[in-house]
């Protein structure tokens, strides 16, 4: 297979924080390597992500000169999740978020999603298919 992705890394500021963010909100385990300065993030089944200090962006061999700061459209990073994706708004806010949009219906692709800007600007989405929800026997407000 050609042209597939990977991989994909979030900038911080504070790796540490984001690291405990990321664990506290979806359970992932996280490999500090090398230890706040780039962590892995093994999110169980599918890609794996990275969380990169802003600083030093490693593995970069050459940090890029320092950007301003982010403003307007962002790069969606889109999180599968195993319960209603609102449940994860409510406790990414509670966490430190903010939130982008409240879970809702997306009839064209036939699944609920939710979004946040996590405390370090970068945007995730929580999907979930209704399917998903019909095959566990939960009903996550079906059709706003």
């Amino acid at each position: 297979m050609t042209n597939t992705l990977i991989f994909v890394d979030l900038p911080t500021p504070d790796v540490e924080a984001s690291t405990e963010f990321y664990r506290e909100l979806f359970g992932w385990t996280i490999n500090p390597r090398p230890q706040g300065v780039f962590h892995q993030v093994v999110p169980g089944e599918g890609l794996h992500l990275g969380i990169f200090s802003e600083t030093e962006q490693y593995p970069d061999p050459a940090p890029l000169p320092a950007q301003q700061p982010r403003s307007g459209l962002h790069t969606r990073v889109y999180i599968l999740v195993d319960g209603p994706p609102g449940d994860y708004l409510n406790k990414a806010v509670l966490l430190g978020a903010t939130a982008l949009w409240e879970q809702s219906f997306w009839k064209e692709f036939n699944g609920h999603h939710a979004s946040f800007l996590d405390p370090w600007g970068n945007q995730i989405v929580m999907w979930r298919a209704p399917d998903a929800d019909e095959a566990s026997g939960k009903d996550d407000e079906a059709s706003s």
